[in-house]
């Protein structure tokens, strides 16, 4: 039997609720020359019967006998796919009807990229889209704040993987994919399309969310990682700025913490700026966008937070207004 074009690969565990819909997303795909790899990890729940139930014969079932958690789960797919191309999915999620297409053509038109993702709708959200930079260098130079693909939407060739010994690190139980992007990040090239082509489900079966209490061990563990690759000297308080800047508070939001953050947002641009290990423009664009973002986060912490941030920063007409229209609500509901 020829092998197909792409592997899809699916680890799931305990999704009863969700996993019909995700793998009928998969079946019905405009591009139809796939293997649909279903790793289930030990489920305890019906998930493993509603799998059986399907009887399409690109269906692949890989039973594991004792929970091994997802990066395991990953590399067992891995070691198994056939296909020139491998898709990620997660199991409460669901596909674009074309997403495997889109991703396949753009793919086979640009054989310079190796990992392509694209931006996803959040399910229940109206208007809840999550874009991602397209391009190669913003893609990695944001590595450093935070994982700049959506693991679920990502289509890789297992080539590639194969050759350079791709595979997850099976310590982690949360941030696989960011890991998985940080250790791929100096031999691939990623890009993403600005199109929607995957539905990601919000939830308490969410493996973030069942595991949030580790998240941001994780997140530290992530940001020491990347902040020594990146070769700039940190202190310990200097991971927590860090990661104050893009909205984990285990540093409790105050005018003494924004003051600091912006000396270490300011350190970080020009170390950049001097040793150019990322390309110079996107990261400084990419740390930006975070910046004005902190601005949400701290809203909720009171007046001197908001002035500090101003005071650091410039007061931008459109924080200025966003905090007007904060204060009115605050009136409003206490009337």
């Amino acid at each position: 039997m020829s092998a197909p074009v792409i592997s899809v690969l699916m680890p799931v565990y305990n999704v009863e609720k969700y996993i019909g819909e995700a793998i009928d997303s998969i079946l019905n795909q405009t591009f139809r020359d796939f293997e649909f790899i279903i790793v289930d990890d030990a489920s305890t729940d019906n998930t493993l019967s509603i799998i059986q139930s399907f009887s399409d014969l690109r269906i692949k079932i890989i039973r594991n006998e004792n929970n091994l958690m997802l990066a395991a789960s990953l590399n067992k797919g891995l070691q198994v796919a056939r296909g020139k191309y491998v898709a990620r999915m997660d199991g409460d999620d669901v596909s674009h009807p074309k997403r495997l297409e889109k991703l396949f053509d753009f793919l086979e038109k640009n054989p310079n990229i190796d990992i392509c993702g694209s931006a996803m709708k959040l399910m229940d959200h109206e208007n809840g889209v999550w874009e991602y930079k397209m391009d190669d260098k913003e893609i990695k130079a944001g590595m450093i704040w935070l994982a700049t693909l959506s693991h679920g939407t990502v289509l890789m060739r297992l080539d590639t993987i194969r050759k350079h010994n791709l595979y997850y690190d099976e310590t982690f139980k949360v941030g696989q994919d960011w890991k998985y992007w940080y250790d791929a990040m100096k031999i691939v090239t990623f890009a993403n399309l600005n199109e929607p082509l995957y539905f990601y489900r919000r939830g308490q079966q969410s493996v973030t969310i069942k595991f949030s209490h580790q998240s941001k061990d994780r997140y530290a563990v992530m940001h020491r990682l990347l902040l020594y690759d990146f070769g700039i000297p940190f202190t310990e308080r200097e991971v927590f700025l860090h990661q104050f800047i893009i909205g984990i508070f285990t540093i409790t939001p105050s005018a003494k913490a924004v003051r600091e953050a912006r000396i270490w947002f300011k350190k970080l641009i020009r170390y950049n700026r001097d040793m150019k290990k990322f390309d110079v423009k996107a990261f400084k664009i990419f740390s930006d966008d975070r910046w004005n973002h902190l601005f949400y986060k701290i809203i909720p912490f009171g007046f001197r937070c908001v002035w500090t941030y101003f005071w650091v920063t410039g007061i931008n007409k459109y924080h200025f207004i966003y905090y007007l229209k904060y204060l009115m609500s605050l009136k409003t509901s206490h009337r």
